[in-house]
């Protein structure tokens, strides 16, 4: 399975230009130009975000929990990681749901440090485990269980609202 969700160009939140495309899908793009994975995780109808610093997330205050795979991880172990790091929750990895093609058209920048010219964003859904307690860090400041109503409460819901609902009809 391969749906593409949205196409946009010249995002300002990654190199410019460039071609952003969404895909619903559950096949792994080519794994060296996996550089990141976020997660949707679901507890009792609530949905997982992130009370991030401003900082952190360009502005947005209620984010997917998420990041960066680190070298020698996989990208399943780097989100297992980063939904603990972020929210003190601890999750298994269920399934690959979709993910983002970033293609810069332009030249490589030096301080960009992802794989260039194309490189992808995963997205897991993962199964909610426990919640443990959670101390704010350099990144945010906590775990928030948003119910459905509420999503309009989140930039990235409101970004990314046929996403969310497609994902939302898989779990």
């Amino acid at each position: 399975m391969e749906i593409i969700l949205h196409k946009k160009e010249d995002l300002d939140w990654t190199a410019k230009p460039n071609i952003v495309e969404t895909y619903l899908s559950d096949t792994l793009p080519e794994r060296e130009l996996c550089s990141t994975a976020f997660a949707f995780v679901f507890n009792n109808g609530k949905f997982l975000l992130i009370d991030s610093k401003e900082w952190a997330t360009k502005g947005r205050r209620l984010d997917i929990p998420g990041g960066h795979v680190e070298e020698g991880e996989t990208p399943e172990d780097g989100v297992i990681r980063e939904v603990f790091e972020e929210t003190g929750v601890v999750v298994k990895v269920n399934k690959l749901v979709g993910f983002t093609k970033i293609d810069i058209k332009g030249d490589k920048s030096e301080d960009y440090f992802y794989p260039y010219p194309v490189s992808y964003i995963l997205f897991y859904i993962c199964d909610f485990i426990e919640e443990k307690e959670f101390t704010e860090n350099d990144e945010t400041h906590g775990r928030v269980w948003l119910e459905p109503e509420d999503f309009h409460k989140s930039e990235w819901c409101v970004e990314n609202k046929n996403f969310l609902d497609e994902v939302m009809k898989l779990i």
